[in-house]
């Protein structure tokens, strides 16, 4: 069969070649986006040598389109950025750990994790660094039209997980989401991701989207977007998932603050810690052994929560003997073997044996070293100093507006799901990131051609700013300049 299909492509592609010359490579980009949100591996898949799915072919069709327009020389990148090394050095150096220590063992294949969740969302990120010229044109309308997918896929997604809790199974699409077979997180807010911390990350980024149209919109689309960042919400805590419900709030919270003076902020700020440990200190049994998965008991969702701190042990000695390069991209199962005996910690390691880690940044550290998190890191926090520029210092729906805040609502999503659940290994997760990265830079790169990135805040809030907030917006422009 998979080689039918490939037999089968290769036939049509003379036939589609001057369709996909006229196709906008963004668009196409966004495409890529919804079929493997809702139409992924999971709901059609060609077995072979490689599976090939719907996105798959798409992001082929991209690849195909960019490189016939890269040698004509209609599409370029403008005007290299740091990052777009940062970004092409991580590639090269989780594909170099593959090749040290493995390409094809253990199961599933490290090469095949590298191509899916590195290799194929970093070619998002450089597809998103073309196609718009020195000037920028259609950018703006790219960046509307993106805003408005995510709205509708946000609460598309938002109201599946609401009717799977609620068991209404009937008008839950596609039809793969409701297998019992698959019996993880089965009960909860899953998706068409089928893992509710990937869903919840979909769904900040959609509750991001609503807030961008809300406050860029007049009265009566006030009321709309605020209906559907209502829904967005309901879905975040349709998932139930701790970590989901910190990412949809933090991401409130930084977009908050870019709408409010300096004291509201700091009154917010300690309020919200007061709060946030009130409840931890009073809810404590109930937030650590609440019942979510029907084919998983409170008392075994608590015992969930009591095997990080082991893994993080398992991770810090495996850390110790290879700091620098780790023990291998996608080796850890493998590799962490001779660590659960390890009993000078006086504690149970051997209960984590079967589990992979439970935080990205911890397992990126395990699996490629100090070198590879590095970059990682450098890479994310560096979209992060944009994403906050943009979103600071231009006004609302404005395009570099728009994806600032984009940009603020994946990297809250990812952070916070990402301490506690291994997200680079979650379908669509990475590809989200890069290509709203490479968008962020291009809109960066773009805004300081034209003069437009400020290095100072602006006029109308300083008389809301104390000189420590200026402080720390001088250190993001510059992290983000570097």
């Amino acid at each position: 069969m998979f080689w039918l299909a490939f037999l089968f492509l290769i036939a049509a592609l003379p036939w589609a070649l001057p369709v996909l010359m006229r196709v906008r490579v963004l668009s196409a980009v966004i495409a890529i986006l919804v079929l493997g949100t809702v139409f992924g591996p999971a709901f059609f898949a060609i077995q072979g040598p490689i599976s090939l799915s719907l996105d798959r072919i798409a992001w082929a069709g991209v690849m195909l389109i960019l490189t016939l327009r890269l040698i004509r020389r209609s599409e370029s990148i403008d005007h290299f950025h740091r990052l777009d090394f940062v970004a092409i050095g991580l590639v090269i150096w989780v594909l170099l750990s593959c090749l040290r220590f493995g390409l094809f063992s253990p199961d599933p294949p490290p090469v095949a994790r590298w191509l899916f969740y590195i290799a194929m969302p970093a070619t998002l990120y450089m597809v998103a660094r073309t196609g718009f010229g020195s000037d920028g044109q259609g950018l703006t309308s790219a960046i509307n039209a993106l805003v408005t997918v995510l709205v509708v896929l946000g609460t598309y997604l938002s109201i599946t997980a609401v009717f799977e809790v609620m068991d209404i199974r009937s008008l839950v699409f596609p039809r793969f989401i409701n297998d019992p077979d698959v019996w993880e997180f089965y009960g909860r807010g899953r998706g068409p991701l089928l893992n509710p911390a990937g869903n919840g990350i979909l769904m900040t980024l959609g509750l991001t989207a609503c807030v961008i149209r809300f406050f860029s919109s007049g009265r009566y689309g006030k009321v709309a977007y605020g209906l559907l960042a209502v829904i967005a919400l309901a879905g975040c805590y349709a998932t139930l998932t701790r970590s989901v419900w910190c990412g949809a709030a933090l991401s409130l919270a930084i977009l908050g603050m870019l709408y409010v003076p300096m004291k509201v902020r700091v009154v917010a700020f300690v309020m919200t810690i007061l709060f946030a440990g009130a409840m931890t200190l009073g809810l404590k049994e109930q937030l650590l052994s609440f019942k979510r998965d029907k084919a998983l008991s409170a008392s075994e969702a608590a015992k969930s929560v009591e095997l990080r701190p082991l893994l993080a042990t398992v991770a810090w000695e495996m850390f110790l003997d290879r700091p620098l390069a780790g023990h291998g991209f996608g080796q850890y199962l493998t590799a962490a073997e001779p660590y659960h005996a390890i009993r000078s910690h006086g504690i149970p390691l051997e209960n984590v044996r079967p589990y992979v880690q439970h935080n990205v940044f911890l397992s990126l550290l395990v699996d490629i070293g100090l070198i590879g998190l590095t970059l990682h890191v450098l890479f994310v926090f560096s979209i992060l100093c944009m994403g906050w520029q943009l979103a600071r210092t231009h006004p609302d729906g404005s395009p570099q507006r728009q994806i600032g805040m984009l940009a603020i609502g994946i990297l809250s999503g990812y952070f916070c799901n990402g301490m506690f659940h291994d997200v680079s290994i979650i379908e669509m997760v990475h590809t989200y990131l890069f290509t709203l990265s490479g968008l962020t830079v291009t809109v960066w790169v773009h805004s300081e051609a034209l003069g437009h990135v400020a290095t100072s805040p602006p006029r109308r809030h300083l008389s809301d700013q104390k000189s420590h907030a200026a402080t720390i917006d001088s250190v993001l422009v510059g992290v983000a300049h570097r």
